[in-house]
């Protein structure tokens, strides 16, 4: 299960009540789709969709060692869900680098895939104040008459809504940062032109280093997403803990984590 690190009714339920351990906490990032669209440099980058057997061999390559890596990756890529597997880089590496069938990575690159929570579930936010709704909405009608002024504006967020979730972020070289971000706002765009949703999101380890290059809205996004896992085995006696030494099996539960990335599986999310 998965909850706020501030919601103390929860996590006391499932660590005191039903005996979950606290085991990893992540961190969400929102970022709002706006009325105009965010800016990227059309004649220094290239975006490129790529298909999902290089998207698999690439993850592969990438992830192998990150905690979480879904042995079926193929099978989330090639969902009907998964709006495309994408790559940021310079444009002059697109010499040395084929998008549709070559695993050999360029120097400078970001890359994420998007799910379409939008046909799975839908969100709505309801008990705001008058003030609050108005504003909202003149931000949103102003931002759309004017454009160029870059509002950032609040979607529609008081009747139901879809997010774009990101997964399987990664960057590379010295341009890695300002590719992810130009990838991220290319992934608002494509949400924006989607009917009903309102928001990007993706989910990231806390020591992941891709973090700094996501943009978000601090207010909107979680600093600790807590996940709390339950060992599902029989016990020798109800109440008894599981350890390494009791049946041989290594204790993963308690284990610190191996890694600074985790893959979060946008089946979970």
């Amino acid at each position: 299960m998965a909850t706020d690190c501030t919601n103390e009714a929860s996590i006391n339920l499932f660590t005191i009540k039903c005996a979950y351990q606290k085991f990893r906490t992540p961190t969400i990032l929102v970022q709002p789709v706006h009325a105009h669209k965010k800016p990227i440099s059309s004649t220094k980058i290239a975006i490129v969709q790529l298909p999902a057997k290089l998207a698999e061999s690439i993850y592969c390559q990438l992830f192998a060692q990150s905690e979480f890596f879904p042995k079926d990756i193929h099978t989330i890529l090639s969902s009907h869900l998964n709006l495309g597997t994408f790559m940021a880089l310079p444009k002059k590496s697109l010499l040395q680098f084929d998008p549709q069938r070559d695993t050999t990575l360029p120097t400078n690159f970001a890359i994420l895939s998007v799910w379409n929570t939008k046909e799975v579930f839908k969100l709505q936010v309801k008990g705001v104040s008058s003030l609050t709704y108005a504003c909202c909405v003149g931000a949103r009608v102003l931002d759309a008459w004017l454009p160029w002024l870059r509002l950032p504006s609040f979607p529609n967020v008081f009747k139901q809504f879809g997010v774009h979730f990101m997964y399987g972020l990664h960057r590379e070289g010295k341009n890695g940062n300002w590719l992810m971000k130009a990838l991220c706002n290319f992934v608002h765009n494509m949400a924006r032109e989607d009917d009903g949703c309102a928001a990007v999101v993706t989910e990231v380890s806390q020591r992941d280093p891709v973090r700094e290059a996501i943009p978000h809205w601090r207010k909107l996004s979680w600093e600790e997403d807590m996940w709390c896992v339950k060992k599902l085995a029989d016990q020798a006696k109800q109440g008894e803990k599981t350890t390494s030494s009791d049946d041989g099996q290594f204790d993963w539960i308690n284990t610190r984590s191996s890694s600074s990335v985790v893959f979060v599986d946008p089946r979970d999310f």
